[in-house]
């Protein structure tokens, strides 16, 4: 984020930007080649103080509310957001009150619960219900949300300046970019970052491969007509969790596949299931933490449903010999949190704007 701040342009100056930073990263692994594809993968997790592929966001996020009258914001997350938010927000002193669903408990860490700058509370209801809560809140209480969509596009544009200061350095090209859909912001930001070099350099656009579960694939339907998505079949990965999609983002993943000969493409759950082992060996033996439960079950797929999905649609011949593909991982390396996580707050979702209220009122100074 400091490294980019100005040559992206972006909408928080890039003083506070490195104010909020705590040190950003993310770095490329090479893969043994499958089937003679060349692979990629962009670790987007394993070096970031959080653990998770949002720090780059939170920091955006954070450091355009820095020097606003009233400190405070809220937010809603099944996870690594909520996780980064923290971090950030406690590091320079930005209060926040952040929701989440049960499901989510697991991946909190405890320690960056515990800051005196944020309060989270556990909303007893699915994700899409909590953004409606979430919305409501903002409105009655008056207090921004964050990140802002326009975060999300500017945070994940820099992407594109990375992957083109690795190209170079790395002196490679890469055919497809990889990645496990949930709401998409992460393509369609890198993709924009991409629009935006074509003014004044010459950019090869690698194609689009989306992957999403079986069990929510709301962009298949919307761009193929696939059938999918219906609760029929268990959802294995919790955080991809986005069965309603605005036409906006309908439209945009349109778009972006138009412009990159792209495809978004669902994965049965049988076929991730055989494929979960050898993407797992595949990243640890090239260094990307994978974190597993006890039992040795991934704590969280969504980076390992990019991988699953590249080696499926190389056996099926959509990627093909001596083309080379940049897998995004994205979830996934965050490690058990240590001690026993329990939200300030738990809320059913009738109550929940009081709750939430409360907690506010608890940050004011």
């Amino acid at each position: 984020m400091r490294r980019y701040a100005a040559s992206a342009h972006l909408s928080a100056d890039p003083e506070r930007i490195r104010r909020a930073s705590l040190q950003e990263s993310g770095r490329i692994v090479q893969l043994p080649p499958q089937q003679g594809v060349f692979a990629d993968v962009l670790d987007l997790s394993t070096g970031n103080t959080t653990g998770t592929f949002k720090s780059w966001l939170a920091c955006l996020a954070v450091a355009r509310h820095l020097g606003r009258e009233q400190p405070i914001v809220l937010a809603q997350s099944s996870g690594n957001t909520a996780n980064a938010l923290a971090a950030y927000a406690a590091h320079v002193g930005l209060r926040a009150v952040i929701l989440h669903p049960p499901a989510s408990r697991r991946r909190i860490v405890p320690r960056l619960a515990e800051s005196d700058t944020v309060q989270f509370v556990e909303v007893d209801a699915p994700e899409h219900r909590i953004k409606a809560v979430l919305a409501a809140c903002a409105e009655t209480l008056g207090i921004p949300t964050a990140p802002s969509p326009a975060d999300q596009d500017e945070a994940n544009k820099l992407r594109a300046f990375l992957l083109r200061d690795a190209g170079r350095a790395l002196d490679r090209q890469w055919d497809w970019h990889v990645q496990a859909l949930s709401s998409g912001y992460g393509p369609l930001g890198y993709y924009a970052g991409l629009r935006e070099f074509e003014h004044t350099e010459p950019v090869q656009v690698p194609r689009f491969l989306g992957v999403q579960q079986e069990a929510v694939a709301p962009f298949v339907r919307a761009l193929g007509g696939q059938s999918g998505g219906t609760g029929a079949v268990p959802m294995l990965e919790p955080t991809l969790f986005r069965q309603t999609l605005t036409e906006d983002l309908v439209r945009r993943m349109r778009e972006l596949c138009a412009y990159s000969r792209g495809t978004v493409r669902a994965l049965t759950n049988t076929r991730y299931l055989q494929w979960e082992p050898r993407a797992v060996a595949l990243l640890r033996a090239a260094g990307v933490t994978v974190a597993l439960d006890p039992d040795g079950t991934p704590r969280e797929r969504a980076g390992l449903y990019a991988l699953a999905g590249t080696l499926d649609a190389i056996e099926q011949g959509l990627i093909r010999p001596g083309e080379r593909a940049l897998i995004v991982y994205t979830g996934g390396a965050a490690p058990t949190p240590a001690g026993t996580y329990r939200p300030h707050w738990h809320a059913r979702q009738d109550e929940a704007h009081d709750i939430v209220a409360r907690a506010v009122a608890k940050l004011r100074p």
